[in-house]
């Protein structure tokens, strides 16, 4: 069978709807002829785009991208001529186009000469534009505009620019009535520019409002969920990540976020592996896999590892937020704050949000830094109003000074009201109780808190505190507890060791160690307990620096 025939064969199954059959078809006669270099290079590329079309109409775009790369990888590229390397440069764009890679999309079609794009480029180009909200988006258009005058969805893009700008006070724009498809676009890149903004609340409205007229959108549905993590409403937003992978198994975007939020609440390490390893065998190009394999290695205390592997994510895409964000924390975990607040301050500038923002303050916190901390914190509770996180963190920064103990406290009450899953302001709050001596109201605060917050860090906590209050039993009761949740919990294993010698002063050497020989051991371990639960450079003052960098991936900031 010539090319021309199975080319055409392919086409007439596809357009029977029989696109199973025309796959099947392609992968018994296309493929073997894809690597003959008896096949002269056009024949080879006919079969290729053949191939890719029945892959297309099955929806498994990133197959197709592999089977694309691969062949431009491969010694043919050097005997197709510009014209052909221009209709493979399409074909990758059209692809990343489906995966909602906007960015790469708009890449990919530049390397098109400009006197060679079509209409079509060039309203592609616009799009992808727009939704990044790249600065050249106005020019796109007016240029799409220029080749068709009636293209009704740039005429509404440049219009609403010209209907926002001035004195025109952001009026709402009134597009043309057959404008429709121009909405999705606008919709998509006012709710990525609210993001941008910090308004999760109303950007997770506004892609609401998207997947309900774009159902079955998965990368509609994870930037929804996105924006919920960003409000720290965690169980919401793994369940929009779940949905948005289950409509598609190769999405890609938002799955670096998405490592985080496995990394900060997951008991299993391998859910993180997992999802880091799906990632990968869908594609080893983009950053998102390694991020989520760094944070595997991260859960797993293995920083040096974590830190090569998110290396490789930043090589491969300089300009990817989520990568630097996850090398502050690694190097948090590493004890490097100063390090960490630097590459928070580089994922900062490449695109805020309510994590960076939390990073930062984290990082300079940790560095004794509490002025550059404090302006932080305080610029992201103004950004983001209502939000428990934001308020929290000016607290934490205030609790480090005891002249603003009173404003601390009243801050952190303020967070809680607004959502009692704050764990950080738990954390800082009881603290800042035990500092002041007030060892009850430490208790009652995580006590009254503690059904919501049910996770090993925080029983460690209040073992910690029952300990200061001579109340042992207990504290190895919930010592145990947070074992039970997180076997690896170094410090509830340390502080159950504690609670033993305490409860056993008199126990033999072997097992009770120097406390034997030293009478005092069991008052210095109070007092060890105690210095650290007032903020000193110890166990309790490590330990809320750890219980605080553990949230930085739920969002909450």
């Amino acid at each position: 069978m010539t090319t021309q025939a199975l080319v055409s064969e392919i086409q007439q199954l596809l357009d029977s709807d029989l696109c199973e059959s025309a796959l099947h078809l392609a992968e018994l006669e296309c493929r073997p002829q894809l690597l003959d270099g008896c096949v002269a290079p056009k024949e080879r590329l006919a079969l290729l785009r053949a191939y890719c079309s029945c892959l297309w109409a099955l929806r498994q775009h990133r197959a197709s991208l592999r089977a694309i790369t691969e062949f431009i990888a491969s010694p043919v590229r050097a005997s197709l001529a510009a014209e052909d390397l221009e209709k493979v440069a399409r074909d990758i764009a059209h692809v990343r186009w489906e995966l909602g890679e906007h960015d790469l999309c708009l890449a990919q079609l530049r390397q098109i000469p400009r006197s060679h794009r079509t209409a079509k480029d060039l309203a592609r180009m616009a799009r992808c534009a727009a939704v990044i909200q790249s600065a050249d988006a106005p020019e796109l258009y007016a240029e799409l505009l220029k080749r068709q005058p009636n293209a009704v969805e740039a005429y509404a893009y440049l219009n609403s620019l010209r209907g926002t700008s001035g004195g025109g006070g952001g009026r709402r724009q009134q597009y043309p009535p057959d404008a429709g498809s121009y909405h999705g676009v606008a919709s998509l890149a006012a709710a990525r520019g609210m993001m941008l903004r910090l308004e999760y609340r109303a950007a997770a409205a506004e892609f609401q409002r998207l997947a309900r007229r774009h159902r079955g959108n998965a990368h509609v549905l994870a930037q929804q969920a996105t924006c919920h993590y960003m409000l720290n409403e965690v169980q919401k937003a793994r369940t929009l990540y779940e949905m948005a992978r289950s409509l598609d198994g190769s999405l890609v975007q938002e799955m670096g976020v998405y490592s985080g939020l496995l990394a900060a609440v997951s008991r299993d390490p391998h859910t993180v592996y997992r999802l880091g390893n799906h990632l990968l065998k869908t594609d080893q190009a983009r950053p998102e896999g390694w991020v989520a394999m760094a944070r595997y290695f991260l859960v797993r205390a293995q920083t040096q590892e974590a830190l090569a592997i998110v290396w490789k994510a930043q090589t491969l895409a300089p300009d990817y937020a989520e990568a630097y964000y996850a090398e502050g924390e690694i190097q948090m975990a590493s004890g490097c704050a100063e390090e960490a607040a630097d590459v928070f301050q580089k994922a900062h500038e490449l695109a805020p949000s309510a994590l960076t923002y939390r990073g930062i303050v984290d990082a300079y916190v940790q560095c004794g830094k509490y002025k550059e901390a404090f302006l932080y914190a305080k610029e992201a509770a103004e950004l983001i109003p209502r939000h428990a996180g934001a308020l929290a963190a000016v607290g934490i920064v205030l609790s480090h000074s005891p002249e603003s103990h009173d404003k601390a406290a009243q801050l952190l009450e303020a967070a809680l009201g607004l959502d009692p899953r704050c764990t950080e302001a738990i954390a800082a709050l009881a603290s800042l109780h035990v500092a002041t001596q007030q060892l009850p109201a430490a208790l009652a605060l995580i006590e009254k808190y503690l059904s919501e917050n049910d996770s090993d860090d925080m029983y460690t906590r209040y073992a910690d505190v029952l300990t200061l209050a001579s109340r042992l039993p207990e504290a190895a009761a919930n010592y145990t507890t947070a074992l039970t949740l997180n076997p690896d919990n170094e410090r509830a294993r340390t502080g159950f060791d504690r609670v033993d010698r305490l409860m056993h002063p008199n126990a033999s050497p072997e097992s009770a160690g120097e406390g034997e020989d030293d009478p005092g051991a069991a008052s210095d371990d109070r007092q060890q307990l105690s210095d650290g639960a007032s903020g000193e450079d110890d166990a309790m003052d490590q330990s809320m620096h750890e219980f605080d960098r553990s949230d930085i991936s739920d969002g909450i900031l």
